[in-house]
């Protein structure tokens, strides 16, 4: 009761607390709140202590997809249901501070982070992920804790682990772990009863060696769709990209690429993404983007996706935008291409894709639908890998969207860009809110030579007869397709 009381001062009226009971011999009080609702799963013949049988209904039953999992001894601090909600972000597993209370009322201070500080947690593979993730308090998404498979219901019968194999499982789908101290509680001091806590430890150990390898065959997270993400000299952008992948529901494997940067800044932002099943990083001397392209392509292949979806690392996708790009793609089956949107910081939206108007690849404005386009983008496009189409390597930058779609067009396949599918681009995400991203003065020196663009020019209007340039928004519309 000390703990709903406190809870019941924080909440609002669109919240819920559901008290997971497993037929207590004591009566619960009552509370006396609309917001609250006690649940009970099937009674058992003989009572065993089932701790992950009792989270996963509470999640099942939950209406709302941020869970916050709090231990019934668990004494919240009075800015916590806030804090939630500020800090709630479906790509992160969030592990809140457990300080202790004795039968003396003296505390003892949690020692995971003895500096006292909220930080990640996940950049230290070698404990499967989730070994800093304990119980008491815990918030994350119910949608990634249902594509998981929640908690595991063979540690139910003994104490202990579970919640650092469910993290674990987290973090190899792409999930980030995070120590929070604005979700500090206070453990209430009372008797315990510890079951078998070395069977679960032992569990703990042999299911996450598994996942590293082999998440798909043990987990329900089965990805049918790979991503690539070609990352040089932007390591600010690297964190937001991935997190942006990690955060919708679509389940995905991820091809990052660092291409020919060896800075320590970005050996220290790729870091935390490295170990992780759902994330591939392949590290190499620069490569032309349209070599990186076809290993990326020929990397999706060969894990047997249906579609391979291209990214730059300036772009940061909508929660639902991959998902949109792959359901335009199942909509129209005749698709064999498709880019989305594009929002900058200053508001301005951008399809990538449209009519070519007099040799200008030109966008059509922003509408919800799939529309025929002549051409598609590469920094944000879904292919289907079958058949396939590489990318012409002997472009080094510019032109190379251009080409590929007019290689496409040429064997006579469908392209589209899909006005429901949306992301930032060239925008990084502040305390202060989104603001323009300022590319670094060696990335424009590398990315921007008037030369270079100007001989990939000729090379392509010797193959197709005309120089490229990218047009203006039109009014002129394409075909829908849906």
């Amino acid at each position: 009761m000390e703990v709903i009381d406190e809870l019941k001062i924080q909440i609002s009226p669109d919240d819920e607390i559901l008290i997971c009971d497993d037929w207590s011999e004591n009566p619960i009080p009552n509370i006396n709140c609309p917001c609250i609702r006690i649940i009970r799963p099937k009674k058992q013949k003989i009572h065993s202590y089932r701790l992950n049988s009792l989270r996963n209904l509470g999640i099942r039953e939950a209406k709302n997809d941020m869970i916050l999992i709090l231990d019934p001894d668990c004494l919240i601090n009075p800015s916590f249901v806030k804090n939630a909600r500020n800090l709630f972000d479906p790509s992160i597993l969030y592990a809140g501070c457990v300080d202790r209370r004795h039968s003396d009322n003296s505390i003892s201070l949690d020692k995971r982070i003895p500096e006292r500080v909220s930080r990640w947690i996940d950049t230290d593979p070698s404990l499967g992920g989730g070994g800093l993730v304990w119980g008491g308090v815990m918030m994350f998404s119910r949608a990634k804790a249902l594509s998981i498979g929640l908690f595991d219901e063979e540690f139910d019968g003994a104490w202990g682990a579970e919640e650092h194999e469910f993290a674990s499982r987290c973090y190899h789908s792409g999930v980030r772990l995070f120590y929070s101290m604005e979700l500090g509680v206070t453990h209430i001091n009372h008797p315990n009863t510890r079951i078998n806590p070395s069977r679960n430890m032992n569990l703990w150990r042999q299911k996450t060696s598994f996942y590293r390898d082999k998440l798909n065959a043990f987990t329900p997270y089965k990805p049918v769709v790979g991503v690539s993400v070609i990352t040089v000299m932007r390591p600010e952008l690297i964190d937001q990209c991935l997190r942006s992948i990690f955060r919708g529901t679509l389940p995905v494997r991820v091809r990052l690429v660092v291409n020919g940067d060896t800075s320590e800044a970005t050996k220290k932002a790729v870091a935390p993404w490295k170990g992780r099943w759902a994330v591939e990083v392949v590290e190499h001397e620069r490569k032309w983007p349209a070599v990186v392209r076809n290993e990326s392509l020929e990397w999706s292949r060969k894990q047997g996706f249906k579609y391979h979806i291209g990214l730059d690392d300036d772009i940061s996708v909508f929660s639902d935008g991959l998902h949109q790009l792959v359901w335009a793609m199942k909509k129209n089956p005749r698709l064999y291409a498709c880019s989305g949107f594009m929002r900058y910081a200053n508001g301005k939206e951008v399809m990538l894709g449209g009519p070519l108007v007099r040799g200008a690849y030109s966008s059509i404005k922003r509408s919800s639908g799939v529309f025929e386009s002549d051409w598609v983008g590469g920094g944000f496009t879904v292919h289907r890998l079958d058949p396939f189409l590489p990318y012409d390597e002997s472009y080094e930058t510019g032109y190379n969207d251009y080409d590929w779609s007019e290689e496409a067009k040429k064997r006579g396949y469908l392209l589209g860009v899909c006005g429901d599918a949306g992301a930032w681009h060239g925008a990084i995400f502040t305390r202060e809110g989104v603001k323009d991203y300022q590319n670094p003065p060696d990335y424009r020196h590398l990315r921007y030579d008037n030369v270079r663009h100007q001989r990939m020019s000729d090379y392509f209007k010797s193959k197709w007869g005309f120089e490229p340039r990218t047009g203006q928004t039109v009014d002129e519309t394409m075909p829908r397709l849906s």
